[in-house]
């Protein structure tokens, strides 16, 4: 028991050494960026050279000590399920990453993300052959070709043999490899004479005098410390050495350390994986913060440790899916596993191709959004949408395939039938997509949800539909509930079982739910997205569109904040407000005799009056305007800034009844008729001055919620088509 306890301890110390010399690095602080020799520079080398010693004992220790078998697949698979945990729970902790961090925390393999856990379970996974390899070799000589591969680049300081700094695949392999080498001779009863000894010595106390040295040298020669910690890095020389001679001494004393296979993979994990350290660092310069995140990381590792080594022993269904088998070579598994994909993938066909597809809609999501196929607002940079879409945006692109698919299993949730949900989820999106791409034409900006209520006026929207295309459309309808019924009898899908029908729904519910909190200010899904790169651009929802995709930029718009409040905002200073203009007006209008409740008032808001004779560069054969003209000498007249062309007739509506700019709002409000009026609990409208008011508006009252709007600006009548 007591050895088990030392026997964790040690570890644990080593841990925090290693955890705390990286977060020191990380971090960065004043010491080590000033060009003055200090005792903090000194020590922080000191540490830094020990940290990369126990990291090279580490790994002679996992190939010396760790079974190697087909099974360390497994154990690769729980690192990078713990990876991406942990990449979640430090999003949670810091709000922020990069769309780089994620791929490298769910492409672990290809971004190269923590390549010294790979390099070990690669040298593990051929353990035999390697230890057969090393047999027909003399251990001295094993050692020999070691110290070449490893001096020489420490002397020229050129990466001869690619070891780069230590953290990469090569490295880490060559490490456990040794370690396996070592397993085929037996350390502890090595014949050790005063040559050896005077050489391990040597090894030592060389090491710590380079750690110690190299910062002095680095500034009388350089003038900074550029090369200060040339020597401290694991594919040192002097690193190597240490290491094996702290492993040749921890076997001759027989202190039997055995640290657990997670337990050092984790260790790695941490000591490769740079996002990890630098979210736990979180800008956090203080050495006693530093160390206090130390010691509870490690407390962690060795926690996760023990538990994934507890649930390996008893998970037994990943080594079944897996074809996990100990008497199998890498080789045949390699063949036997990819015989078992080509087989689910020919099984699976019109999932893999409905996936496809969907992702093929995302991306005319994105294209239909700029009408010429051009990128006006995203830089010169870009061409075309087509371009800037694939390979700038393609992390959005992602993200709306997602979305899309969530909305088919939402379909498929409800109907249970493949092909039906299937086909009804491409009409869904292909309807609201070429909706969104004739809306961006007209009107430069996509369908927004404060639009959706005019569904009820499906009649009018319908009639300025050209007659071709409805026919069109009826036509396909037709030509796609025939495939439906072909499809659904002679290419039937084996039904999904009921929970997971009723997980599909409850992910679409969550995730497109999610939305309402994306515009909320410290909102978990609202960092998210902002970290992953969503540009909801609302003061320009054509760019957001072509930024985000339509069904994104849709999402973004759900979510409204009407107006920020400000810090200093109070009913105190708002009273004070009322009784200066109170104030004001009383002495303005002292001398006024009019009184707007007894004259009558009528307001045109006519979008197709404008006065030609404004334009410079235009000359008249006559005024077209010349009633008008005189109208305005004789009475009150001038110009109104508008802040709307061609379009916006709701928001000059609701600026001219209400006497405030919409621009004082959030960009997140498009049409203050929907997303303002109805929340508000008062209204104040110019009609408030008169006992009678009547509002005319010659089209359907359904858009934009009018006939709702004007009762509550309090008009006794509205009169639309």
């Amino acid at each position: 028991m007591i050895k088990k306890l030392c026997n964790t301890l040690l570890i644990y110390v080593a841990i925090v050494i290693v955890t705390f010399s990286l977060l020191i690095t990380q971090a960065n602080p004043a010491f080590l960026q000033n060009n003055i020799l200090s005792k903090k520079l000194f020590a922080h080398s000191l540490l830094n050279d020990f940290s990369n010693v126990i990291v090279g004992v580490l790994l002679i220790l996992i190939g010396y000590q760790i079974k190697g078998n087909i099974k360390l697949i497994k154990k690769y698979i729980y690192i990078y399920v713990v990876n991406l945990l942990m990449f979640i729970g430090l999003f949670l902790w810091t709000r922020s990453f990069t769309t780089q961090n994620l791929y490298d925390a769910v492409l672990p393999i290809t971004r190269n993300t923590y390549p010294v856990v790979l390099g070990a379970i690669s040298a593990l996974l051929i353990k035999d052959k390697l230890k057969n390899w090393f047999k027909k070799y003399k251990f001295s000589v094993i050692l020999g070709g070691y110290a070449i591969v490893f001096t020489l680049p420490s002397i020229f300081n050129k990466d001869i043999f690619g070891l780069g700094n230590g953290n990469n695949i090569i490295t880490a392999f060559s490490l456990v490899a040794l370690g396996i080498a070592c397993s085929n001779v037996e350390v502890d009863k090595l014949h050790i004479d005063k040559k050896v000894i005077t050489l391990m010595s040597i090894s030592v106390i060389l090491n710590i005098i380079l750690a110690l040295s190299m910062p002095f040298i680095s500034w009388r020669i350089r003038g900074d410390f550029s090369t200060a910690y040339r020597f401290n890095v694991l594919t040192s020389i002097s690193i190597v050495a240490m290491s094996i001679v702290i492993f040749t001494i921890g076997q001759k004393i027989k202190t039997n350390i055995k640290i657990s296979e997670y337990t050092g993979l984790l260790v790695l994990l941490i000591y490769s994986n740079n996002f990890i350290i630098e979210k736990i660092v979180n800008g956090s310069i203080s050495l006693k913060v530093l160390l206090f995140k130390s010691c509870i990381v490690s407390i962690i590792v060795v926690t996760l440790g023990w538990l994934l080594l507890k649930i390996d022993k008893r998970d037994l269904t990943l080594e079944e899916r897996l074809l996990l088998n100990d008497c199998e070579s890498i080789n045949i598994w390699g063949r036997n596993l990819l015989s078992y994909i080509v087989t689910n993938a020919k099984k699976y066909r019109f999932n893999i191709m409905n996936i496809i597809i969907l992702y093929i809609l995302a991306y005319m999501s994105f294209i239909l959004m700029s009408p010429d196929f051009s990128a006006p607002h995203l830089g010169k940079d870009y061409a075309n949408i087509f371009f800037y879409t694939f390979f700038v945006r393609q992390h959005m692109l992602i993200l709306n395939t997602i979305l899309f698919y969530l909305l088919y299993r939402f379909i498929y949730g409800i109907i249970g039938r493949f092909w039906v949900s299937v086909i009804l989820n491409y009409v869904v999106i292909a309807i609201a997509v070429v909706a969104d791409a004739i809306k961006i034409h007209y009107r430069t900006e996509p369908i927004l949800p404060t639009e959706v209520t005019m569904v009820s006026a499906y009649g009018d929207i319908l009639s300025m539909v050209p007659q071709f295309i409805l026919w069109i459309t009826a036509i396909v309808t037709i030509i796609l509930i025939c495939i439906v019924i072909y499809c659904e009898r002679k290419l039937p899908q084996n039904k999904v079982k009921w929970r997971f029908r009723i997980l599909g729904i409850v992910l679409a519910v969550l995730v497109y739910g999610s939305s309402t909190r994306i515009n909320h200010e410290g909102s978990i899904v609202g960092d998210f997205l902002n970290s992953y790169g969503n540009l909801p651009t609302f003061e320009n929802q054509e760019q957001g569109a072509q930024q985000n995709g339509a069904l994104q930029q849709f999402l973004n718009n759900i979510d409204v904040t009407i107006m920020k409040k400000e810090t200093d905002y109070s009913k105190k200073k708002v009273d004070k407000l009322v009784r200066k203009y109170s104030k004001l007006a009383n002495e303005i209008n002292v001398t006024r005799d009019n009184n707007l409740s007894t004259q009558t008032i009528i307001f045109n808001l006519s979008e197709s009056l404008a006065n030609p004779n404004r334009l410079k560069e235009v000359e008249l054969s006559h005024n077209p305007l010349l009633y008008i003209d005189s109208v305005k000498k004789n009475t009150t007249s001038g110009l109104m800034i508008s802040s709307g062309l061609g379009g916006g007739t709701a928001n000059m509506e609701y600026m001219t009844l209400t006497g405030l700019p919409v621009s004082n709002f959030s960009p997140t409000i498009a049409t203050p008729y929907t997303q303002v009026v109805p929340e508000s609990k008062q209204i104040l409208t110019i009609n408030g001055y008169f006992k009678k008011s009547t509002a005319i508006h010659p089209y359907n009252g359904s858009f934009y919620s009018r006939k709702a709007v004007y009762q509550k600006f309090g008009f006794q009548r509205f009169m639309c088509i």
